[in-house]
């Protein structure tokens, strides 16, 4: 009995200490993400009228797309990783950007991890003209939003009246709201700080950045504007389903959201990594 007790306790013991070998393996797994983020062309890059971008953005990012590239299945990564032609012309950016994409080699042609990736540079360029990058912003006061529905909030500008755009939208605010997915506010937040500002147009006068009306429209904006990954996520189906020609973005519209090779080149690496890595997925909800 003394040596099955033994033998049992040394099992146990190798057992604890294969899982916390693999634990500490795949915690570094994600600081290697982070690493290639942050030390990566994208993270360097001057962008037009914002200069450079804030690293926990360009980190954060990367971390919601190694996320995707994760759960190929999920049903906001099948909306975005479809291509172009499965989809509404004028309501679809990647369609609208389709010169841009085929200048610079970057193909749509079929569904799949490549034009996932290519959605998410895109995204990376609105959000440095919607935000700067900054995850924390609330509504542009330049502008006279009051309903809650309307009003824009967070990295990209988006809003909860959107939602109609896709079942999908829906979906994923009802899963954030119940905490059932990981928010990645640490990675985007750095020492990033958002003030509260007023607007200083005189048609709109009393209206600040700050989260507008109430009901469900202010909890979105709420939600937006603290679970930075969550507004990644809502944007890339908007992107796709109402970011095209005449969609929910004017940069996008105007295309004045760039795409950048860098930025290409960086979520390639992510990519390649999480295939060789594969342990890191199982750090992701």
């Amino acid at each position: 009995m003394t040596a099955l007790r033994t033998l049992t306790t040394l099992a146990l013991t190798v057992g604890i200490v294969a899982l916390c070998a693999e634990q500490r393996a795949v915690a570094q797994s994600l600081k290697d993400i982070e690493q290639i983020a942050g030390g990566s062309g994208c993270a360097t890059r001057e962008w037009k009228r914002r200069g450079l971008a804030p690293k926990p953005y360009i980190k954060g990012m990367a971390m919601v797309f190694a996320r995707a590239i994760c759960q190929p299945g999920a049903a906001g990564v099948v909306v975005v990783s479809a291509t172009p032609e499965a989809t509404s012309s004028k309501a679809d950016a990647l369609t609208h950007y389709g010169d841009i994409f085929a200048a610079k080699n970057m193909i749509n042609s079929t569904s799949g991890e490549d034009t996932l990736r290519h959605a998410y540079v895109l995204l990376i360029g609105l959000g440095m003209m919607e935000s700067a990058g900054k995850y924390c912003e609330g509504r542009d006061v330049s502008q006279c939003f009051a309903e809650a529905s309307s009003a824009e909030a967070g990295l990209f500008q988006t809003s909860w009246g959107v939602n109609k755009a896709s079942f999908e939208l829906k979906q994923l605010f009802d899963t954030y709201s119940s905490k059932k997915r990981d928010c990645m506010l640490p990675i985007f937040k750095g020492n990033l700080t958002c003030k509260i500002r007023k607007s200083h147009n005189p048609k709109c006068p009393d209206s600040t950045s700050d989260v507008a009306g109430s009901g469900v429209g202010a909890d979105w904006q709420k939600l937006t504007k603290a679970c930075p990954a969550f507004a990644v996520e809502y944007a890339a189906i908007v992107l796709r389903t109402s970011g095209g020609a005449k969609g929910e973005f004017n940069p996008i519209r105007k295309k004045q959201a760039e795409v950048s090779l860098q930025c290409d080149s960086m979520l390639q690496r992510v990519q390649r990594y999480v295939k060789e890595n594969p342990s890191v997925c199982s750090k992701f909800r």
